[in-house]
C-alpha cells in the first residue's frame, strides 16, 4: 500500500491526465453532434411537423445542402403534430418570413433532418421565437408511402427486379468497390466539365434545347435510324476486315503527297498558259456586270452577315479554348466507362445475335393472345383466349427409362435456328440438337408394350382411345413407324469475348470483355 503523499509531479500527470479524458469526451461528444457546453443560445424559431416520428434532437437543419442549425427540442401538440425549436447559427439568422419547411431523410436508413427553403427578405423577416406557420410546412412523403401508392403486380415487379438485381451483383463485389473507388475522381473531372458547361450556360442551353430537336426528328424516323445503326455496323465490319488495305493506304500516302506537288506544280504551268484565254473571257464578265448589279439587293443582307461574323470571332476567342479545355477533360471521363463497357458490351452482343428470337417472342405473344371468340356463358362479351400448340408423340403417352432415339430437345439454340425447321419442311438436315447420344437407343414402335400400356397389363385409356393414338400419334399404322427428323449434332458455341483461358463450348458464354479489344458479333 503506497502511504506517501504524492508529490508534485505526479499531481500534475493524474490532473493532465483527467484533462485529456475531459477533452476527448468533448471532443467525441462534439463530433456525434452534441452541443458546445457553455454557449449562448441562438437564433431560434419554432414549428410543427405532421410526420415527425424519425426526427430527433440535434437533427441537422439545413438549407441547400449546407447545416445551418440544429433541432433543440420536440414535443407532441394537442393536435397530434410535433413542435420542434429549431435553433441556427448566427450568420444564417433572421430567415424571411415566407421561409417553408420540409422533412427530409438522408439516408434509406430513416436519417430524418429539417430542409428549409428560404423565401424573399422584401417580405419581412422571422422574429426570435416567433412560429413558423404550419402552412409553410410541406407534408413527407416516406419512402413506405411511395411503395404503398404501387398497385400489387408492381410492387411484386420490383421485388422481383431488386432479387434479380442481387443475382447480377453475386460474385462482383470486388468490380462493385472498384466504381466505388473511381467515385472520387470521376466526381472531380466531372465538376470540371460542369464548370465549363456552367461558364458557357447559353450555349449549353442552346445545346440541349437543339440535341431534344434532333431525338424528336429521330423518333420520327425510327425505320432510317435503324437503318444507319445496321448500315454503320455494316461499314465498320467491312472496315475491320480490311485494316491491311487501310494500312497499305498509310504506307502510300508520302508517294501520293509526292505525286501531289507535282501536280500542284503542273497546274500553275498550266495557269500560265491560260492567262490569254482569261482575258478573252473579260468583254464576257464585262456583260455579266448587270446581273451582278441586280443582286445588289443582298448587299444589306451579306454586310449584316459579315458585321455579325465579327461578334462570333469575338466570342470565339474564349469559346475555343473553353471547348479545347472541355475536350481534353472529357478524356478521363471516357476512360471511365472502360470497366462498365466490357461488362455491357457483350451481353448487348450476345442478346443483338438473338434478334430473330426476340422479334419472334414478342410477335408470337401478341398472335397467341389477340384470338377472340363470344362464348355462350360470356352473355354476348366477346373474350381473348390463348392459343397453345402441345406436341403430341410416345414421350407424352409413356414412360420410357431413358430418352429414346425420336427425342429432339435443345435447351441451347443458336440463333437462326428456326430456319433449320423450314430446311426439315424442305427436304434439308432439319433441327440441330444438343446431344445425340441417345439416337442410337432406337425409336419405339405400336410393338413396344411401354408404348401404350406403361403399367403391364393394366388398361389406363379405352380401345378406341388406342386405336386413334395408333391412328393419329403414329406415322405409319401397319409399320408403327414414329416419325423422327435427322440426328444433326449442333456445333459449339463462340463465346462473345475470347480470354485466353476460354474455348468454345457447347453452351453459350457470356463473360466480360478484355481491355482495349472488341467483342465477336458472330458465334461458330
Amino acid at each position: 500500500m503506497q502511504k506517501q503523499a504524492p508529490t508534485l509531479g505526479r499531481l500534475l500527470v493524474m490532473v493532465g491526465f483527467a484533462l485529456s479524458c475531459f477533452g476527448l469526451l468533448l471532443f467525441l461528444w462534439l463530433a456525434f453532434g452534441g452541443p458546445t457546453p457553455l454557449t449562448p443560445k441562438g437564433y431560434r424559431f419554432t414549428t410543427s411537423f405532421g410526420e415527425a416520428t424519425q426526427l430527433a434532437k440535434e437533427a441537422d437543419v439545413r438549407i441547400s445542402g449546407v447545416s445551418v442549425g440544429k433541432v433543440k427540442a420536440l414535443k407532441t401538440s394537442t393536435d397530434g403534430r410535433s413542435e420542434a425549436i429549431i435553433q441556427l447559427e448566427p450568420r444564417y439568422a433572421p430567415i424571411p418570413k415566407d421561409t417553408e419547411a420540409i422533412l427530409r431523410q438522408k439516408t434509406l436508413l430513416g436519417e430524418t433532418y429539417v430542409e428549409l427553403s428560404p423565401g424573399n427578405k422584401a417580405g419581412g423577416m422571422l422574429d426570435e421565437g416567433e412560429a413558423l406557420p404550419a402552412s409553410q410546412v410541406s407534408p413527407t412523403v416516406e419512402l413506405d408511402e411511395i411503395f404503398r401508392a404501387l398497385d400489387k403486380p408492381t410492387r411484386e415487379a420490383f421485388q422481383s427486379w431488386m432479387q434479380d438485381q442481387a443475382q447480377s451483383l453475386a460474385g462482383r463485389g470486388t468490380d462493385v468497390n472498384d466504381a466505388l473507388g473511381n467515385l472520387a475522381p470521376f466526381a472531380e473531372d466531372a465538376t470540371k466539365v460542369l464548370e465549363v458547361l456552367n461558364s458557357q450556360a447559353g450555349a449549353t442551353q442552346q445545346l440541349v434545347r437543339n440535341t431534344g430537336f434532333v431525338f424528336d426528328a429521330l423518333s420520327q424516323r425510327q425505320g432510317q435510324l435503324q437503318s444507319l445503326i445496321t448500315n454503320s455496323n455494316r461499314v465498320f465490319a467491312t472496315t475491320a476486315r480490311r485494316d491491311a488495305e487501310l494500312s497499305e493506304i498509310f504506307h502510300i500516302l508520302p508517294t501520293f503527297e509526292t505525286e501531289a506537288e507535282a501536280t500542284v506544280k503542273r497546274l500553275e504551268q498550266y495557269a500560265v498558259k491560260t492567262n490569254p484565254l482569261i482575258e478573252q473571257l473579260r468583254p464576257a464578265a464585262r456583260e455579266l456586270s448587270p446581273t451582278l448589279v441586280s443582286l445588289s439587293a443582298l448587299a444589306p443582307d451579306a454586310k449584316a452577315l459579315f458585321r455579325d461574323l465579327d461578334k462570333l470571332t469575338e466570342a470565339s476567342e474564349e469559346g475555343l479554348p473553353a471547348t479545347e479545355s472541355f475536350l481534353r477533360q472529357l478524356s478521363p471521363l471516357l476512360r471511365e466507362f472502360d470497366p462498365v463497357l466490357r461488362q455491357l458490351n457483350p451481353i448487348l452482343v450476345y442478346i443483338g445475335n438473338s434478334r430473330p428470337e426476340l422479334t419472334a417472342f414478342f410477335a408470337n405473344t401478341v398472335a397467341a393472345t389477340q384470338a377472340s371468340n363470344i362464348p355462350r356463358y360470356a352473355k354476348g362479351q366477346r373474350v381473348h383466349y390463348l392459343r397453345t400448340l402441345n406436341p403430341f408423340n410416345p414421350e407424352n403417352l409413356s414412360v420410357y427409362p431413358n430418352r429414346i432415339g425420336s427425342n429432339r430437345t435443345n435447351p441451347y439454340q443458336m440463333s437462326r435456328a428456326s430456319l433449320s425447321f423450314r430446311e426439315l419442311l424442305e427436304g434439308g438436315t432439319g433441327p440441330l440438337s444438343y446431344e445425340t447420344r441417345h439416337c442410337a437407343n432406337g425409336v419405339p414402335t405400336i410393338a413396344d408394350q411401354a408404348v401404350l400400356d406403361p403399367l403391364g397389363g393394366i388398361p389406363l385409356i379405352g380401345e378406341q382411345l388406342q386405336e386413334n393414338i395408333k391412328e393419329f400419334a403414329f406415322t405409319n399404322f401397319s409399320s408403327g413407324e414414329i416419325a423422327a427428323p435427322p440426328c444433326v449434332q449442333q456445333p459449339n458455341f463462340t463465346p462473345t469475348t475470347k480470354p485466353k483461358s476460354a474455348d468454345d463450348s457447347q453452351f453459350p458464354h457470356v463473360s466480360e470483355a478484355l481491355s482495349g479489344t472488341t467483342t465477336r458479333s458472330k458465334g461458330k
